[in-house]
């Protein structure tokens, strides 16, 4: 049996985030959300009755479900307190008569290809017949790069135009939802800033503390290139060291992806944990008395937050500090065997902070990775004894990215859709390297004020960069190093979750029975995806995207698939990644189509293009074009099923049904609004069907 006395906070883990998930996934009006609080309260009440009344450990049982009742209604409650639209000066709720704002820079300015990018905290509005109202919320600002923009810094008050726009939702099968991504921050509004659109109040009103974490670090930063740190190197020391990812190349960026590395760049658990060992060895002299212990302790735990400080205060590092710290402070306790319950701690309290962090991929992945390392690492590492003690090392060192690996392969399925074939090859590797770039780098801040010492220093360290960067390139050239398009549904990926949890209960209490329950969830999870194989496999249909500027229509017929699109957009391969892979994914075809302009003719088995006319499926779909007299040559009209207009053409729909009995009027996304508003206007008129895909892509399965 799971001795679940071992691990008190993993058992107020689970209840609360259960219920933090429930309110998350059904949401709850103000009146259920006081209920709420007042059920939380009748049950805390419950459980002290019970702890007075109940003086038997025969009853522990009624006490701890009391506990989990209050705890899960508790989580509930907290997603509640944290929904922002509910709050009395919400700015949605009085941005009417609003016509300027007052904001804060709430993070650090980022410089972006064609933009400065930044969250903007909204503090005031007002108006010309507004008096100054204070207002809550955070938008997601883009600033058009000027010297006035470069010169922000983290805290300044600036006035803005009003309103901020909302953050578009998904509009095609398979995209990413950023809206959803913003709003689990806080964050439910966008705007574009041109030079004339704010002015600089000379104000600045920073949280000292972050404030004075962003200045060290960007003095660290020119300490890093002044000692020779200098090209992707220092993308990737930034990266490393500080956990500052600006200057990080795309093509450094995504080899590392590819390598399965990526984790190396991002300041988390494995660069806390090189600092935490690395200083736990120094004082590992004191330890002869118990006062020497404790003094060991705070001295670990005032490292490791001093590094988390000058490191920018993110929250990635500040999850994997709070992670190492409740680690330190349980051997400060004497509770060294129980890291799970430890671990569990830090997300607890993380959760109450924000309970929104449960649904946040980055906490998801280190926690689940953290674990998996934890309890699969030994299992593994025992499955093969070497004598060599070189190959015994490496060994080691695999087992633990085949423990992080197998914990966070469910989500990396779900979330991007990609599994790096060679990342034990590039952990055997990096992490080894990292552990030198990490305590190199540190060195090196500490003497980037010696002449000479730091000179030869910095060298030293963008040699090992440089090697580290080149292996990362030599293992995402190897032959399939990434494998994309493993689409897994919300059931699959529950199906695996379930499948990894009964392992790691299979490990832990060495029952065959989990394991053959966990082979069950597996065999589940295979047929859930050989049934949806076959769907796709036998789908016919055709999808017409979404898209500012561009038109792309997809035609697929039992696995193969066709694209029309505009001679633009494939060059575009960014817009293709985020609004078209998701949809190729899901269908299981491939994301190389064969690729046809508007101008051109083409015939496969299943299609059939001439001019302005496609026939797919037994379908009919005219391509409009307004400098097409086609009135003047037809004597009848010619019943289609779709007519797609695209780009800036002219509304005139009755030169429309002048030559064709539409059964459905599509206006692309590509154009314009105010030309997409009339060409409804007049199909409303006339009584023409019409669908805006401007309003999010249109599908067609033929199946139905």
């Amino acid at each position: 049996m799971f001795a679940w006395s071992k691990y008190p906070f993993l058992k107020l883990l689970i209840p609360m985030a259960l219920g933090i998930w429930f309110g998350t996934v059904f949401g709850f009006d103000a009146f259920t959300t006081q209920l709420t609080f007042g059920l939380s309260i009748a049950l805390f009440c419950m459980a002290g009755m019970a702890v007075l009344l109940l003086k038997s450990f025969r009853f522990n049982w009624l006490f701890g479900g009391i506990i989990a009742c209050y705890l899960f209604v508790m989580g509930m409650a907290m997603t509640q307190v944290h929904e922002i639209s509910v709050k009395k000066n919400y700015f949605r709720n009085h941005e009417t008569d609003a016509k300027y704002y007052v904001a804060r820079i709430y993070e650090y300015p980022s410089e972006r290809e064609n933009s400065i990018k930044t969250v903007l905290e909204l503090e005031y509005q007002f108006g010309d017949s507004l008096t100054s109202r204070p207002v809550t919320g955070k938008v997601m600002a883009y600033f058009q790069k000027t010297d006035s923009a470069f010169s922000l810094r983290y805290g300044d008050l600036i006035a803005i135009n009003a309103p901020a726009g909302e953050v578009a939702s998904p509009k095609n099968p398979g995209e990413f939802d950023y809206r959803a991504h913003l709003t689990r921050k806080g964050i439910t509004g966008q705007c574009w800033l041109k030079d004339a659109d704010w002015i600089d109040l000379q104000m600045n009103s920073a949280n000292p503390l972050f404030a004075l974490s962003y200045r060290f670090r960007d003095n660290l930063l020119r300490s890093l290139q002044r000692c020779g740190v200098k090209d992707k190197e220092f993308g990737v020391a930034a990266a490393i060291l500080l956990g500052y990812d600006d200057s990080l190349a795309d093509e450094v960026r995504k080899n590392y992806v590819a390598a399965g590395a990526m984790h190396i760049l991002c300041v988390s658990g494995l660069h806390v944990g090189i600092i935490y060992m690395l200083a736990s060895f120094l004082l590992g002299f004191l330890k002869r008395k118990k006062w020497q212990t404790v003094l060991k302790s705070i001295l670990l735990l005032l490292l490791v937050w001093s590094y988390a400080f000058i490191a920018g205060l993110s929250p990635s590092i500040l999850r994997a500090t709070l992670m190492v710290s409740f680690v330190v402070i349980g051997e400060m306790i004497q509770r060294k065997g129980f890291v799970i319950n430890s671990i569990a701690a830090s997300a607890f309290i993380l959760l109450c902070v924000n309970p929104n962090n449960l649904f946040e991929i980055g906490f998801q992945l280190s926690y689940v990775a953290v674990v998996g390392i934890v309890v699969l690492q030994r299992p593994i590492y025992h499955l093969f004894y070497l004598k060599n003690r070189l190959l015994d090392k490496a060994w080691e060192i695999t087992a633990v990215a085949l423990a992080a690996q197998a914990a966070t392969m469910p989500f990396t399925l779900f979330y991007y859709q990609q599994f790096s074939t060679y990342f034990w090859l590039s952990n055997l590797f990096m992490t080894p390297i990292s552990f030198f770039v990490v305590i190199g780098g540190m060195l090196l801040l500490v003497v980037s004020w010696i002449p000479y010492l730091n000179t030869a220093l910095g060298y030293l360290v963008w040699g090992v960069l440089y090697v580290m960067n080149q292996l990362v390139s030599w293992i995402e050239g190897l032959p399939y190093s990434i494998l994309k398009g493993l689409y897994i549904s919300r059931l699959e990926f529950v199906l695996l979750l379930v499948s990894f949890l009964l392992l790691l209960l299979s490990v832990t209490m060495r029952k065959k029975r989990l394991l053959i329950a966990m082979l069950a969830s597996m065999l589940l999870f295979m047929g859930s995806i050989t049934l949806r194989n076959y769907d796709t496999d036998s789908y016919e249909g055709m999808t017409f995207f979404s898209l500012r500027k561009h038109t792309a229509v997809d035609f697929v017929w039992k696995g193969e698939h066709v694209l029309l699109a505009d001679s633009t957009l494939m060059a575009d391969k960014s817009t293709v990644d985020y609004s078209l892979s998701g949809s190729w994914t899901m269908k299981n075809i491939t994301h190389s189509p064969q690729v046809i302009g508007f101008e051109e003719d083409f015939e496969n088995p299943y299609m059939k293009k001439r001019a302005h006319f496609v026939s797919f499926g037994g379908k009919l779909l005219v391509l409009w074009s307004d400098d097409w007299a086609v009135e003047d040559s037809l004597s009848f009209r010619l019943p289609v099923d779709f007519l797609l207009v695209t780009n800036r053409q002219k509304p005139e729909v009755q030169s429309v049904i002048n030559s064709f009995d539409v059964g459905l009027l599509l206006i692309d996304g590509s154009v314009p609004y105010y030309l997409a508003e009339k060409w409804e206007n007049q199909a409303q008129k006339l009584h023409i069907p019409y669908y805006n895909i401007a309003r999010g892509a249109y599908e067609i399965s033929l199946d139905e």
